[in-house]
């Protein structure tokens, strides 16, 4: 309830108080968008199980990371430092100082954090003046509708759920980077059997959400996901439908403090997306 009144004789009137109204706001708190319900600690685990090289050579990462090239290849690169912040480096500890790179390029990283904004910021921070950043990361149609067949709409228990392109843009935009640029593909992969489909979804780096049920699965959980894997099937394969966001901007330098409306303003980006499709 937004608003609860916590005491109905205050809000009609005491006698020699006047009238008087005490009222308890409880408005519902905005959740950040960019703050995901997944444990970092569970998320170390998997990828040191599954190693975080081996995850990032994943057919999934491995498109993502072809579509990105493809993007980059329409801008003109800066010359000096650069960083690769991918999933390899995941847990691994960073140290860059403040304006130190032209580059910093990340395949996947942002899929397995909690505080996207955290990295976001740090990584606006490393950046030297008209320094470029570009990523790819999951966007909130990956595995949708696996999630729909195992009944987790929600996507807080069995498949984890990710951030709107959008979201990430403001994001850009309220760390002050230059002409942030945001799109999103999205990449069908088919397979003939279930069980190669789960092993694929595993090899990514399994479930850290923190509403994952609590216990070890068994083989009746394993066949609950092969069933519902099995409901994704169409024209005699099953399709994993993956939504990659694609975002790069630039951190400002002096020619940002122009008048946006002055024909001298600097727009290094004229690049359009080429291959991009709604579904």
């Amino acid at each position: 309830m937004a608003r609860a009144v916590r005491d109905v004789k205050a809000a009609v009137g005491l006698k020699n108080k006047g009238f008087q109204t005490l009222l308890d706001y409880t408005e519902p708190v905005q959740k950040d968008p960019l703050i995901r319900p997944v444990d970092p600690r569970s998320v170390r685990l998997q990828l040191q199980r599954r190693s975080a090289v081996e995850v990032a050579r994943h057919p999934f990462w491995q498109q993502a990371q072809a579509r990105l090239l493809d993007r980059f290849s329409y801008i003109r690169p800066p010359n000096g430092t650069r960083f690769d912040h991918s999933i390899e480096m995941l847990g691994q500890p960073v140290h860059l100082e403040e304006g130190s790179q032209q580059l910093i390029w990340s395949v996947g990283l942002l899929a397995y954090l909690s505080d996207l904004r955290a990295t976001l910021g740090f990584w606006s921070s490393r950046l030297a003046p008209s320094g470029l950043l570009m990523f790819v990361t999951f966007g909130p149609d990956t595995l949708r509708g696996l999630a729909t067949a195992l009944g987790d709409t929600a996507q807080s228990q069995h498949v984890p759920a990710y951030p709107d392109m959008h979201d990430i843009g403001d994001a850009l935009v309220g760390l002050g980077m230059g002409d942030p640029v945001m799109d999103a593909e999205w990449l069908e992969f088919t397979y003939s059997t279930a069980e190669s489909a789960l092993a694929d979804i595993r090899a990514l780096g399994g479930n850290p959400l923190m509403g994952r049920p609590a216990g070890l699965s068994g083989s009746a959980w394993r066949g609950r996901v092969l069933q519902a894997l099995e409901a994704l099937r169409h024209a005699g394969l099953i399709r994993l439908r993956v939504e990659c966001i694609f975002g790069h901007a630039w951190a400002r330098d002096l020619q940002s403090l122009r008048k946006p409306d002055d024909p001298g303003q600097a727009r290094p980006i004229v690049w359009a997306p080429k291959n991009h499709r709604d579904p």
